[in-house]
């Protein structure tokens, strides 16, 4: 126990030593330490990278590259031909041809591209294949047509159009690549016809001087053509012969109509007979209901019988013209009377029938 005591009195002298120590040591080197330095002027500008040499091929495609993804296409344009002229390098002529179409020269990026396929370099057919398909986009552009007439405001009709284009001249079209007919007019003008050939990503002005129209000729006078003589009226034609068939039917139906009466009338004499022999009510007005059926029907007979005989007999067609000529004129003729036949039914008290009116 005494042992551990002293122990911890030495350790805590020890530890109180190695404290002071150190305190006084940070203190010399705070007191030794300089003061901070002012900051340092301002470094020169870098000076611009030089240019390459002509022949430098490497040094001409490094610095097209740079203008390049700077979007200075038109130097990147130029440091690309002087490198490819200097050295044939597929990549070179990869970035000629991004540059052009870029700078939507199409036309010549489409050559550079087509270039740049043809070489085909085995460690760019990503790049080829990218080519190919930019190549075919850009032949597929429709070209742009400005035209121009003289006067303005003519309609355009291009090629086999069923109406005009949409606007009037002055104006700009897109035309699909190949050959094309503007049929180009105006109210009061001549039509006139261009025959056009279009590229593809192109652009081309037309121009038209529309002529005007020459005014119509008169009329010529008209013509009096003589007044041919009226032909001579076609003669009547001539009457149509008179019909038969009523007279053959009245005639028929008096036949009929006798018949039957013939018939009601031995009826009604075979029950009068038996009437005298047995009188009842129901015989008496049997038998005269027989009794005027028989004479109505006989008067029926009579009267079809007339008309018919009427009718065969009588003559009424119209008498033919005669040629128109003149004559003196004569006294009028007395009328012929015609023959009138209308047939006239009679009932009485105890029976009835049918009578014929003749009239001359």
């Amino acid at each position: 126990m005494i042992i551990l005591g002293k122990s911890r009195v030495i350790a805590a002298s020890i530890a109180f030593a190695l404290a002071s120590s150190m305190s006084l040591t940070a203190a010399a080197q705070s007191a030794d330490k300089p003061a901070a330095p002012k900051p340092a002027a301002a470094a020169p500008a870098a000076k611009p990278a030089a240019a390459p040499k002509p022949n430098d091929a490497k040094g001409l495609f490094n610095a097209g590259e740079k203008k390049f993804k700077a979007s200075d296409y038109a130097g990147a344009l130029a440091d690309f031909e002087a490198s490819l002229a200097v050295k044939a390098d597929p990549a070179t002529q990869r970035y000629i041809a991004l540059s052009h179409d870029n700078l939507q020269h199409f036309p010549e990026a489409v050559t550079a591209y087509e270039k740049f396929v043809a070489e085909n370099p085995p460690k760019m057919k990503d790049q080829v294949e990218e080519a190919t398909k930019r190549v075919e986009a850009i032949k597929a552009m429709p070209g742009k047509v400005k035209i121009e007439t003289t006067p303005a405001g003519a309609s355009i009709v291009i090629d086999t159009a069923q109406t005009p284009y949409e606007k009037v001249t002055p104006v700009e079209i897109e035309l699909a690549p190949g050959k094309h007919t503007l049929l180009i007019g105006a109210e009061g003008f001549e039509n006139t016809t261009k025959e056009i050939e279009v590229t593809f990503a192109s652009k081309q002005d037309v121009t038209a001087e529309l002529v005007k129209k020459e005014p119509p000729p008169p009329p010529p006078p008209p013509v009096v053509a003589e007044q041919p003589a009226p032909a001579p009226a076609p003669p009547p034609p001539p009457p149509e012969p008179r019909s038969k068939v009523p007279a053959y039917v009245t005639g028929a139906v008096a036949i009929v109509a006798a018949g039957v009466g013939a018939g009601f009338g031995i009826k009604a004499l075979n029950q009068s007979s038996e009437f005298e022999k047995n009188p009842t009510t129901k015989r008496a007005d049997d038998g005269e209901n027989n009794a005027l059926v028989a004479d109505m029907m006989f008067g029926i007979a009579i009267t079809f019988g007339v008309t018919s005989a009427v009718l065969f007999l009588s003559n009424d067609s119209p008498a033919t013209a005669k040629a128109a000529s003149p004559k003196v004129a004569s006294a009028p003729k007395p009328k012929k009377k015609n023959v009138t036949v209308l047939p006239a039914p009679y009932v009485t008290p105890t029976g009835g029938g049918f009578g014929t009116v003749i009239k001359f």
